[in-house]
């Protein structure tokens, strides 16, 4: 809520106002690599660019320097990524087919939600109980809550949504949500309110270190576990098994040691055309978890599992003869379990 502090008195900040060829052609150059990071970031330019157009008095110049910067970078890329895939590739041509026009609606796969979803659970998700002012400044700043209406919009076409999808349009959203604010102090006093502002700013510090630092971080501190306390005293390769949703914990990334070997239950699309009823290795394991552990069990060999405690319940049962597994140490991940398959406890078990 302290957004406001940073807005003067009687106007917002002024995102599109350029000085210069040089700010224009860096504004350029800034657009066209977010393109190419992540093509999804174009969709508030489609309103900002024909905005910008029309308040400039250099129109064909502008848009010279926009065709020039975004088809050159652009074409670099391309080269780049061709050379690296070994055939000719456009990555964001890619993106599109794959996420929106893909026979078998590839981002389906990972969830579908209501074509209401970011005004019922992004948006309140994201801003709580700060969601009033955000209406509010979205009621004052018209032009820029166009900005917004379209993204969500454009989003919304996609079955498939998350929290994240909204991570580009956040400093807009925090810019209206301030603007609310100071619509709201202008029309009472100051003193009677300046504690609210005080206790939101403690909250979100707690909230912050919660969240940053304790909620979940034992799927982190497993990798560091693995990493500096598995030992090798035969100078075999340890095979670590993560029984977990995929994208769980981090993996190689963490853990530079060339002989620990990493293994996690996959979760990809169906990008080859495969049956309707289709499903990923982590859905066919979570739907008999003792039987596909045995199987795994048979087909990698490992000598580490890592599960959270809600799966460990379920099959702790095969673990009882002496050939099989013993827990060696239990990490904690959450006080809040946060879907089925996850949990608030990890366990770390090794090949007796």
């Amino acid at each position: 809520m302290l957004e406001c502090f940073f807005i003067k008195k009687n106007q917002l900040i002024s995102f599109f106002s350029f000085r210069s060829t040089r700010s224009n052609i860096a504004f350029h150059i800034f657009v066209s690599l977010s393109f190419i990071l992540r093509p999804t970031s174009a969709i508030p330019f489609v309103i900002i660019y024909p905005y910008i157009l029309y308040k400039t008095s250099k129109r064909l110049q502008f848009l010279i320097q926009a065709f020039t910067c975004f088809t050159l970078l652009n074409i670099c890329n391309s080269l780049l990524d061709s050379y690296m895939y070994n055939q000719w590739t456009f990555v964001p041509l890619n993106f599109l087919y794959i996420n929106f026009f893909h026979p078998n609606s590839i981002s389906s796969h990972y969830g579908i939600n209501n074509i209401f979803w970011y005004i019922t659970n992004g948006l309140p998700m994201i801003f709580f109980y700060r969601l009033p002012f955000l209406f509010l400044g979205a009621i004052q700043e018209k032009r820029l809550t166009i900005i917004v209406l379209f993204t969500i919009f454009i989003y919304t076409l996609n079955v498939h949504k998350e929290f994240r999808f909204l991570t580009q349009i956040l400093p807009i959203l925090f810019i209206l949500e301030a603007n609310g604010i100071n619509w709201c102090l202008k029309r009472f006093q100051w003193n009677k309110f300046r504690w609210i502002f005080y206790l939101s700013f403690i909250g979100h510090i707690f909230i912050g270190i919660y969240f940053s630092l304790i909620d979940r971080q034992g799927q982190i501190s497993v990798m560091n576990y693995i990493r500096n306390n598995l030992s090798n005293e035969n100078q075999q390769i340890l095979s670590v098994d993560f029984l977990m949703p995929c994208h769980s914990t981090p993996y190689y990334s963490f853990i530079h040691r060339d002989d620990i070997q990493l293994n996690f239950l996959t979760c990809e699309p169906n990008l080859n055309n495969r049956t309707n009823d289709y499903m990923d290795e982590a859905d066919k394991f979570f739907l008999n978890p003792i039987e596909s552990l045995k199987q795994r069990l048979h087909d990698i060999n490992p000598s580490h599992l890592i599960m959270f405690d809600t799966l460990y319940d379920q099959v702790k049962e095969i673990f009882d003869g002496d050939q099989w597994f013993s827990v060696k140490d239990i990490i904690f991940n959450s006080h809040i379990q946060h879907t089925s398959r996850h949990g608030k406890m990890i366990y770390i078990l090794e090949k007796k």
